[in-house]
């Protein structure tokens, strides 16, 4: 067999790059840059003036699509979920939950940014962007149930995530596939206060 022949071709299997086409898009995708970040510094329970509070250090980046759809007044929701845990035979199991939405949302017309807490029906306004952002710099949020405030050797756990269900209609389909949507969750446990 002379070696310049060339290979004989396999009839009825044509190559399927057509295949490869989804996978490479959502990696683009997933490399794309000016996701939407959020950090947490710090979380405690305090007590003011008897009643407990939340408080929270975090640092919110919302990626440019997002700010973008808060500009056309859709509201974005982080949801929170403080609870009481106590290490059993399965490993930290929760004993006691309470859950928190805040709301950011931009009224184009009076121009006018609003973080709201969705549970207490609080509004603090804003007259830029900015501003509203950085309100989330510090939240002290009430709790209801004073026994969240856990005792060692139960511990406290929150847990922040961007509530993508609260989304509009229109943006709840692309939230689901666009990387710029992705907003990891943020978790975050502390020791109890020690028994009295």
């Amino acid at each position: 067999m002379p070696l310049w022949k060339k290979p004989t071709e396999r009839r009825g299997r044509a190559p399927r790059w057509w295949l490869l086409a989804p996978l490479l898009a959502m990696s683009l995708q997933a490399c794309a840059p000016g996701a939407s970040s959020l950090k947490l510094s710090g979380a405690h329970i305090d007590q003011h003036a008897g009643v407990h509070v939340l408080v929270l250090e975090c640092d919110w980046k919302p990626s440019s699509e997002m700010l973008d759809a808060l500009d056309h007044g859709i509201p974005l929701t982080l949801q929170l979920e403080l609870s009481r845990e106590r290490h059993g035979l399965f490993g930290w199991q929760a004993q006691q939950r309470e859950q928190h939405r805040l709301e950011l949302r931009y009224f184009p017309l009076s121009r006018n940014y609003q973080l709201r807490d969705l549970d207490r029906a609080t509004v603090r306004s804003f007259g830029v962007r900015a501003a509203a952002l950085a309100a989330l710099s510090r939240i002290e949020l009430p709790i209801a149930a004073p026994a969240l405030r856990a005792v060692a050797p139960d511990r406290p756990r929150l847990r922040i995530a961007l509530d993508r269900a609260a989304l509009a209609g229109a943006v709840r389909l692309p939230a689901l596939v666009d990387a710029a949507w992705r907003q990891a969750a943020v978790e975050r446990t502390w020791p109890g206060i020690p028994a009295a």
